[in-house]
């Protein structure tokens, strides 16, 4: 499942970091026009994405999709 997020803080970047190594499914964060791709579980990847625009977070578990439901 693909859900569009604007990633509005540090500290809920490092939550999903955090969420990531939770759960065994695969988590990516990918701009909107899918030129750059990362994995969550990577810090050096996932760090490197621009977070001032909404990316779209790319994965098929449940705990992390409930996580993103609950964000503002």
């Amino acid at each position: 499942m693909v859900v569009t997020k604007k990633v509005s803080s540090a500290d809920a970047l490092h939550r999903l970091h955090q969420l990531s190594f939770s759960v065994p499914e695969e988590v990516q964060v990918r701009t909107i026009d899918g030129a750059r791709t990362a994995d969550a579980k990577s810090p050096l990847g996932f760090y490197t994405l621009d977070y001032s625009l909404p990316v779209e977070i790319v994965t098929d578990s449940p705990a992390i999709l409930a996580e993103l439901e609950a964000w503002a």
